[in-house]
């Protein structure tokens, strides 16, 4: 009998629904917590900048910049 027994078929269906949705928040929360829209940006590592992105010494003394 279980929850039958106790409860009618509306009252379950709903009992059930609030168990669905606390359920996928409980999977929502570990996600964001241990996934990567939960680290801080201070923890990811940065790419090294290639030959092409690195400023040489003769631009920043001439002055010049991209258009």
């Amino acid at each position: 009998m279980g929850l039958t027994g106790i409860f009618n078929d509306d009252q379950v269906a709903i009992l059930g629904a609030f168990l669905a949705l606390t359920v996928c928040g409980l999977i929502t929360a570990l996600s964001f917590r241990f996934g990567a829209a939960g680290h801080s940006q201070s923890e990811q590592a940065t790419l090294p900048l290639t030959n092409s992105e690195r400023k040489t010494d003769g631009d920043v003394k001439s002055g010049r910049r991209a258009a």
